[in-house]
């Protein structure tokens, strides 16, 4: 039996312990949170031990560390757990600035933990099985991607962190990210350049922003992110592959999920929604842990590359300069 502690006990924190009880062999084992009834409350439907504070939690003998708090605070706590020795899963972004990656990155080459970052939309079925199809070569060689996901201010974060752009980074940063690693993950080659437009809304700063990308392959991605959409619309995700030998296209509020449309004139239509993704990441995870080759699904280095793109993209909104990230650091 693996046994897991839950650092945070918030909306993803929750969704993590609904995935893990569909795992067989993997208990919650711990709970923490500021909040403690929040704490209890998780703990309660886990049949997991409450503890007061994140040092207390990794004193405890866990196969697994999972980190589901706000991005300014990965760092510290999953630098302690690695240290500790424990395996840790970190929710995406893997930090708010390059630099608390780049600690994160050392920390996971300098222990013996795995440390796997939670970029779920790697193992959403559509997201996935566009990759399939990318990797045979069913489009041939991609040219161009879009990646839209657009929705009303968040106001479900403890404290409101997430509206607060120093700890969120705002939605380029808190959706962006995973639309910025999904793309380099897809097309295999890294971002070199970013440029950014957006504007103000009055969902907050940069609350709607158009990011353009270039691949060091040639490829092109656009990356629509933002939080001043009507509540009342809901979450909408619009993705677009399109390479030199078909169209590859799907949407969450479609019928089906997604239609392939050939350059001979086929048409095929597809319906790979369900289960979001959590279940499946998660399974990955912990099927790595009790393997002789471990190795992270989504090692801590790839998911520096998304941040370092969407922190660009943040640079290019302030400046309105395009970002050539083969040499921009951040200050």
């Amino acid at each position: 039996m693996l046994r897991v502690g839950l650092v945070g006990a918030g909306l993803i924190a929750n969704v993590h312990a609904g995935a893990y009880a569909q795992l067989a062999g993997v208990e919650v084992a711990a709970v923490t949170d500021p909040v403690s009834a929040k704490a209890a409350d998780l703990a309660s439907r886990c049949g997991a031990e409450v503890l007061p504070d994140v040092a207390r939690l990794i004193d405890l003998e866990l196969d697994l560390v999972d980190v589901c708090t706000p991005p300014h605070t990965h760092a510290e706590i999953v630098i302690a757990a690695l240290d500790a020795g424990h395996n840790v899963a970190c929710e995406k972004p893997i930090a708010r600035t390059l630099a608390d990656a780049r600690r994160m990155v050392a920390a996971d080459r300098r222990t013996p933990g795995l440390l796997m970052v939670g970029h779920v939309t790697r193992y959403e079925a559509d997201h996935r099985l566009a990759k399939q199809l990318v990797d045979d070569r069913q489009v041939g060689r991609l040219r161009r991607v879009a990646h839209s996901t657009t929705t009303s201010a968040p106001g479900w974060s403890e404290g409101g962190w997430l509206a607060d752009p120093r700890c969120s980074g705002g939605p380029v940063l808190d959706q962006g990210v995973h639309s910025f690693d999904y793309l380099r993950w897809l097309i295999g080659s890294p971002a070199i350049r970013v440029h950014a437009v957006g504007r103000d809304t009055a969902a907050g700063p940069g609350s709607y922003v158009l990011t353009t990308v270039r691949y060091a392959d040639g490829t092109i991605g656009v990356v629509e992110t933002s939080w001043a959409h009507p509540a009342a619309r809901g979450f909408r995700l619009q993705a677009e592959l399109v390479g030199t030998d078909g169209r590859l296209a799907w949407s969450y509020d479609d019928l089906m999920s997604g239609v392939y449309c050939s350059a001979d004139g086929g048409t095929e239509w597809y319906d790979a929604l369900g289960d979001r993704g959590f279940v499946e990441e998660l399974r990955d995870f912990t099927d790595a842990l009790r393997t002789k080759v471990r190795r992270s699904p989504v090692p801590a280095a790839e998911a520096t590359e998304g941040l370092h793109t969407a922190l660009a993209a943040l640079e290019s909104l302030h400046t309105g300069e395009a970002i050539d990230l083969v040499t921009w650091e951040p200050e």
